[in-house]
């Protein structure tokens, strides 16, 4: 069943400030300068999840559109795809990928809703492990062979499609990295087999049939982890530095900067990426965070420090968060790398692994790519799971004062974002 919704969301001027409290309490002082009804796209979701079920909410006015039960996987990672319409399911272990359908659907200038629902569809393949997602095109490393495997979003609903596994001649598996630029080449990891050690050493082209282009141009490092990519370019985190490639063929590795190294935790082996920005973020354990300028091909440090929980894109890519242990957020304006405000947010505790599942530089690196499970970010907010888990606080990204708090019924132990944004008119009577 489609429904179109009938509102139109307009801005109001801001007359005075509203101060946030540090402790994430509501306003006392009256009124809160921003109505964040009036303020949030109208096609924004909130999956939540809990018991093995997900509800899915429209944000703006906290009202449960779908309840979907089952299938949820224990231990599985989600991802939301960069079209905001589907959440990505990896069960590593299980080999399995599914795919949950939200029901909102981006038309650019409208949007639709249908039922939310799981895709009757899985995927296997060995040790599915890194998720990368641009301009609707999903790609998935396989640990367990080497190969990967690739998803167009806009086929997902037909019920016929099965994405396809692209494997190659005289790779072996290891803990790899890869993704689709804009025009239709993959670039992926592969392995100096003559090396030790389950991460690989160099990157190379895939055409948009499978076919190997064989030809890493010359760039080989000691170690290779994580990726992100914008279309036009995607880097890859390696000991050396930043392995930068483009939809041109070519391949270049931005050297190491300060006090990056090879050794454990001084590396850039997190990075983030979006269709929406220029530049991209890279995550040393120990170090801290770079920004990567793929024109000029350089890095440089924004924060110093080791202690980085998690960091983000707000959806439309504007901003740029960054999550640290002691739960303070900052804010960086995505296109300079500047620091736009910062500020210490309560929010529900992260579950921990233990110390013998962080036993290896991999499954450390692995636990640093993991999306929060308590923050999400639409273009204009950002969604923070009280410690209580029975309250969702809003803050203006912009700003970080609370606007808005989501009251639930009962407690939930994880949201992701689904849906999109658009401005003005939500095209209540359009009909294709």
């Amino acid at each position: 069943m489609k429904h179109l919704f009938s509102k139109f969301t307009y801005f109001i001027f801001v007359l005075t400030l509203f101060t946030g409290c540090s402790d994430d309490d509501d306003n006392p002082g009256g009124d809160p300068a921003l109505t964040f009804k009036e303020m949030e796209s109208d096609w924004v979701r909130l999956s939540l999840m809990y018991d093995g079920n997900i509800d899915v909410m429209q944000a703006d006015s906290g009202e449960i559109m779908h309840k979907v039960s089952g299938q949820v996987i224990e231990g599985a990672r989600y991802y939301t795809s960069n079209t905001g319409r589907y959440l990505t399911v990896i069960d590593r272990n299980g080999g399995i990928v599914k795919f949950f359908d939200s029901g909102i659907v981006n038309h650019t200038d409208h949007g639709h809703e249908y039922t939310a629902k799981w895709v009757d569809m899985e995927l296997n393949s060995i040790l599915p492990t890194h998720y990368a997602s641009s301009g609707g095109h999903i790609v998935i490393f396989n640990d367990g062979d080497g190969s990967i495997s690739y998803i167009n979003e806009a086929q997902l609903e037909i019920p016929s499609y099965q994405p396809e596994i692209f494997t190659f001649a005289n790779t072996v598996a290891h803990h790899g990295a890869g993704f689709r630029l804009r025009n239709g080449l993959f670039a992926t990891t592969f392995k100096n087999n003559t090396e030790p050690g389950g991460i690989p050493q160099m990157v190379k082209f895939v055409e948009a049939n499978g076919n190997l282009i064989d030809d890493n141009k010359g760039i080989e490092v000691e170690g290779i982890h994580g990726d992100a990519v914008n279309g036009q370019y995607g880097v890859f985190g390696s000991t050396n530095g930043v392995i930068l490639v483009d939809d041109q063929q070519n391949i270049d590795l931005i050297e190491n900067i300060g006090d990056l190294n090879s050794e454990s935790g001084n590396w850039l082996g997190t990075l983030k990426g979006h269709d929406n920005a220029q530049l991209f973020f890279a995550r040393s354990r120990n170090v801290g965070v770079f920004m990567v300028d793929p024109v000029n091909k350089t890095l440089t440090n924004i924060y110093n420090g080791g202690n980085v929980s998690g960091d983000m894109f707000s959806f439309d890519g504007a901003y740029y968060l960054l999550h640290t242990a002691d739960n303070t957020i900052s804010v960086f304006d995505s296109s300079t790398g500047s620091k736009i405000t910062s500020r210490v947010v309560e929010m529900a505790n992260i579950p921990q692994l233990n110390s013998k599942e962080l036993d290896s530089e991999i499954s450390i690196l692995r636990k640093m790519e993991e999306p929060s499970p308590v923050l999400v970010c639409s273009d204009k907010f950002l969604y923070v799971l009280a410690p209580n888990r029975i309250q969702i606080k809003v803050l203006e990204i912009k700003s970080l004062e609370h606007v808005h708090t989501i009251e639930l019924f009962s407690p939930i132990n994880s949201l992701m974002k689904n849906g999109f944004s658009i401005e003005g008119d939500q095209n209540p009577d359009y009909e294709h």
